[in-house]
């Protein structure tokens, strides 16, 4: 362990079970994402709520997304934490992520933040990273294009998670057009996981560019599903961390289960193996 993170340690105590998680392989899956002891845990969050939220439901199988998939690491984690949460809670779980392929196309106006993002930014190596991935699909293509037809797949599993991590406004934009589905393309809570809206403090993301705005508009323009917040979040975590203001939910409030009780009992998973 390096000095820096001993130091680390040493002043915030509440991150040494995270430690001690790290390197205690047999915990469960739940134990370790209480304590952020894993790659992406903001990812394996929305994944394993969704999860639960299906399993309460009666739904057999769910689909998770990420929208901007680059290098591809983000991706493989996702892939890692759905074998291990399918695992622990009975629900199957389909991985897409989404991707131009080429990097960042060139920014519409001030709205996608140009002074922030350039074109050609994180190209992926898509024939490297299909290499890597053992289950989860890649859609590539401008995502104005691909996502509508996707929501008309046979057979598509309801979607639970999405990681939107496009960058621009505009792209955030036309990814939305996930959350606009009919109710069997999507759980009535879907979980949703927005990169954009925290950065450095040069960045200076506001609700009249980016991801932010993307969000107003869209709740703007849909009467009967919004997407918010989870309030609180930040005070149910064991460790304080950035991600916890990127984590929203659409509530997909004429969804015919949206009213379904769901009781403390339902939510319970059986311990990971």
């Amino acid at each position: 362990m390096s000095v820096r993170r001993l130091g680390r340690l040493v002043l915030e105590p509440n991150r040494i079970p995270r430690e001690l998680l790290l390197r205690w392989p047999r915990a469960s899956f739940e134990t370790r994402l209480k304590w952020d002891a894993m790659e992406r845990p903001d990812y394996a969050y929305g994944t394993y709520q969704a999860a639960r939220e299906a399993r309460a439901l009666g739904l057999p199988a769910i689909s998770v997304i990420e929208l901007g998939v680059a290098g591809g690491r983000s991706l493989l984690s996702l892939e890692r934490h759905a074998r291990a949460i399918q695992a622990d809670c009975g629900v199957e779980i389909a991985v897409f992520g989404f991707d131009l392929g080429s990097g960042l196309p060139e920014p519409r106006d001030y709205r996608d933040m140009p002074y922030v993002w350039r074109s050609g930014y994180f190209a992926m190596d898509g024939e490297q990273l299909r290499d890597r991935l053992q289950s989860a699909e890649i859609v590539v293509g401008d995502v104005a294009e691909t996502v509508l037809p996707f929501l008309t797949r046979h057979g598509l599993p309801p979607i639970g998670f999405v990681a939107f991590d496009l960058d621009y406004y505009s792209s955030t934009v036309a990814a939305l057009g996930l959350l606009s589905g009919d109710a069997p393309t999507l759980l009535p809570r879907v979980f949703c996981h927005f990169d954009d809206v925290v950065g450095d403090d040069w960045e200076l993301h506001s609700e009249y560019t980016g991801e932010l705005l993307a969000i107003s508009e869209f709740n703007a323009t849909h009467s009967d599903r919004k997407l918010a917040p989870i309030h609180g979040l930040a005070y149910k975590r064991r460790i304080a961390a950035e991600w916890h203001a990127k984590q929203y939910v659409l509530h997909h409030f004429s969804h015919p289960l949206y009213e379904k009780h769901i009781g403390r009992s339902d939510w319970q998973v059986p311990v990971g193996r």
